[in-house]
């Protein structure tokens, strides 16, 4: 891939970012361009005001990220090294309008409908994938990189964890980018550090010892962000709604993209200023619980928290937090407690944003074999060891716990009768009902 003709884009979080003039092309397509148009953290700009960022700048910062590990591992074949960086470039051009936010919308309707998906469909259909083989790439290689499965050459193996790991070129951008357009200090680590320490070893990424607390100041940016960002209360009402807006008759009427070569080149249109447009014919059309819920949505009256529970428990004693259950044995009475208060069952909202605090199997101590894209250090006696497995590494005690947060909503006006009525059929509940 050519280099003579290329172009910076001056980056907040990394710089000055040199692309490849041969990408050019693929950046200016419409399809990619789009990406300007959708917001990484959806309706997070309602929480922290400055958080209007698009997935434009997050994917150039993960392929600038790409370019600098290819560069320092040190990967001698150009044409993977290329593939490689596009499968950064290219990794969430199929997100759909306010990224995760509707792309839960539709999971819940279509469990095996994502955004990887998308992004497949646009890598092998679109104008995109000719720009592709017309510089003598695979796509197909891009997409398995992507999708973590690329085995082709075994001894690049490790490229799929770059792309998609518990350490990987994704996480490594939106943490700090995330964080610098919050205005917050929660997802900052020492990148430059953190990079100076990932090496190749035997096929595998690693973390050299001396990189170790980088790396650690990495896992618990990660862990902050989720707590105090990603899953906000207000927030994750605004997507609440937007689940409960577009039902599946809703959807059904929409007809959206399909993740196929049929219907890929229709997704240009699809971005934030349409979906904002179609809550507002929802909310005028009177039509269901759908509308009520679009006309709160539309004025920025989101629904109100009625419980709030956050539960931390030991891994290995297998406690649950007897108020966490509790809420949660609340939702086999949602027909009760709506009929109490005088309310649709509909608005009666039950949250569950993750089950585990975001450690994932990675991070968890259990069992004795870990899959792929763990965190790895490299010993200075030349061993690996998993960083959750280290006793002297922060990630050994932060393993040993798992966190689960459970809460409860209902609409602005009935929040004070929810919360009589949940009182009064859980006492024990009463600490954990939000006042104001």
């Amino acid at each position: 891939m050519s280099s003579r003709r290329f172009k910076f884009f001056r980056d907040p979080i990394h710089g000055y970012i040199e692309v490849d003039g041969a990408l050019l092309k693929i950046i200016d397509s419409p399809l990619f361009q789009r990406l300007r148009r959708i917001r990484q953290l959806a309706f997070t700009d309602l929480v922290y005001h400055g958080a209007e960022h698009s997935r434009f700048g997050h994917c150039v910062g993960t392929y600038h990220l790409a370019s600098e590990i290819a560069d320092k591992v040190g990967i001698e074949d150009s044409k993977i090294k290329d593939e490689f960086r596009l499968a950064a470039l290219l990794h969430d051009i199929g997100h759909p309008p306010c990224s995760h936010a509707f792309e839960s919308a539709i999971e819940n309707l279509y469990p095996n409908r994502n955004h990887v998906d998308y992004t497949e469909a646009i890598i092998r259909y679109s104008e995109i994938g000719d720009m592709i083989g017309k510089l003598g790439l695979s796509k197909d290689t891009i997409v398995k990189l992507i999708r973590g499965k690329y085995v082709e050459k075994p001894e690049l193996s490790y490229l799929n964890d770059l792309i998609s790991s518990e350490l990987d070129v994704d996480r490594l951008d939106y943490l700090l980018r995330d964080s610098y357009y919050c205005g917050v200090p929660y997802g900052n680590y020492d990148l430059q550090r953190l990079l100076l320490g990932i090496v190749e070893n035997g096929g595998t990424m690693v973390v050299e010892e001396k990189a170790r607390h980088a790396a650690e100041s990495f896992i618990l940016a990660r862990f902050w962000m989720y707590t105090q960002v990603y899953t906000h209360h207000t927030r994750r009402a605004f997507d609440i709604m937007l689940r409960s807006i577009f039902s599946k008759d809703v959807m059904d009427s929409l007809d959206y993209p399909r993740p196929s070569k049929k219907d890929v080149h229709r997704l240009v249109n699809y971005d934030d200023a349409w979906l904002l447009e179609k809550i507002d014919e929802i909310a005028k059309s009177g039509k269901g619980n759908e509308a009520v819920v679009a006309r709160c949505f539309s004025r920025g009256d989101q629904i109100r928290r009625v419980v709030d529970k956050i539960a931390y428990a030991e891994r290995a004693s297998q406690r649950i937090d007897p108020h966490f259950t509790a809420i949660e044995t609340l939702e086999s009475f949602r027909d009760e407690i709506a009929a109490q208060i005088g309310i649709d069952t509909d608005f009666i909202f039950f949250d569950k944003p993750w089950k585990d605090l975001p450690f994932e199997s990675k991070y968890r101590q259990y069992g004795s074999d870990r899959e792929g894209g763990a965190i790895k250090l490299l010993l200075r006696d030349g061993k690996t060891r998993d960083i959750a497995y280290d006793p002297s590494s922060l990630a050994y005690n932060v393993s040993r716990w798992i966190a689960r947060v459970v809460r409860v909503y209902t609409l602005k006006e009935k929040r004070d009768a929810s919360r009589k009525v949940i009182a009064k059929k859980c006492p024990n509940l009463r600490p954990f009902l939000i006042i104001k």
